[in-house]
């Protein structure tokens, strides 16, 4: 077990520097292509900050390939609404808790956005959808929800792209000082600066996600878990720990809807984007663990919707999401015991 635990955290770590490299890097190349910042906000951000878990499917899928590949692809799609709704909420509210002891906050009243009730609506609405292609099958059946999702996410981008909500994680961002120079460039000139960090970063993706993937198969074989509902707790590990870092540390500074935001911010693609990639790539076979994904995101989203739209959510809500991350673990647990 001490080999496969070890291949996961290399891949974890390899992932997650590989993605900080990514990211600031296309950071400035908006800057040199003069993308505008709601385009940037609204649809180049959340696709390209999600880089890493599209590496994580691609390489499960066609690289480490066969019917385990394609769970922990699919895990992975599902992964990060679920921990996002799970265990990151339940992380922000010990950090808005920590913050109020220690003077960072006036109050745990949590106070937000009432716009940022748009993407939690979308959410409910299509990703219980992704279910139904793992129900029916067939090949019309695949090509019309791939277009539902398509046609979905295109429309919450166009949304966004007239919406102030898409400029909250930007605001944010200019509020802590704007963004970070590019690491490269303290050792080299701006242009070739761009190149090869954009290159080690993709390099290091690949191998870091290769790492990922054979780690999940392998422990999933020992725990008696299928790969999808591995992948579905481990692959958010490497992959949604920066959003729930900056998360924790808007909810401690007080700092609500930017905390909100920083979760909620790709939640969209993985309720149309990728699940209309995993249509099409995979034969999207679908078990308990995805089931159970579905009904906690959904679940969390659907209550939180009413809150949001009064622009107060009780600490209370945030908290529900450490009682669905427990009761994962101890289906995970019972399941791989009496299953």
């Amino acid at each position: 077990m001490l080999v496969p635990v070890l291949m996961f955290i290399i891949g974890t770590l390899m992932t997650m520097v590989a993605s900080i490299l990514f990211t600031n890097a296309i950071e400035h190349v908006g800057d040199l292509m003069n993308w505008s910042e709601s385009f940037t906000g609204a649809i180049i951000a959340p696709l390209f900050t999600s880089i890493p878990e599209l590496t994580i499917v691609l390489v499960a899928i066609f690289v480490h390939g066969g019917a385990t590949g394609q769970e922990i692809g699919i895990g992975t799609i599902f992964g990060q609404p679920f921990m996002t709704s799970s265990l990151s909420y339940a992380l922000v509210l010990l950090a808005m808790i920590f913050g109020y002891k220690v003077g960072k906050r006036k109050d745990l009243r949590i106070s937000v956005d009432r716009r940022l009730a748009i993407p939690f609506i979308f959410t409910v609405v299509f990703f219980p959808i992704v279910l139904v292609p793992g129900i029916l099958h067939g090949f019309l059946v695949d090509i019309f929800f791939s277009l539902l999702f398509l046609g979905g996410y295109f429309y919450y981008a166009w949304l966004m792209y007239r919406s102030r909500v898409a400029e909250i994680e930007l605001e944010a961002e200019l509020e802590t000082g704007g963004e970070e120079a590019l690491y490269l460039g303290r050792f080299l000139e701006e242009k070739p600066a761009y190149l090869v960090q954009l290159i080690l970063a993709v390099i290091g993706l690949y191998y870091g996600s290769e790492m990922l993937v054979k780690s999940i198969d392998i422990i999933s074989r020992i725990l008696n878990v299928s790969p999808l509902g591995a992948a579905l707790i481990l692959a958010p590990a490497a992959t949604a720990i920066p959003e729930t870092m900056t998360a924790i540390i808007w909810g401690y500074h007080g700092k609500d809807t930017f905390a909100i935001a920083s979760l909620v911010g790709e939640r969209i693609l993985y309720s149309t984007f990728y699940p209309a990639l995993g249509i099409l790539i995979t034969d999207w076979i679908l078990d308990i663990y995805a089931y159970f994904s579905v009904l906690v995101t959904t679940l969390v989203s659907l209550v939180m919707i009413p809150y949001i739209r009064r622009g107060r959510i009780p600490s209370v809500i945030l908290a529900l999401g450490f009682v669905f991350f427990v009761l994962y673990a101890a289906f995970v647990f019972l399941h791989s015991i009496f299953f």
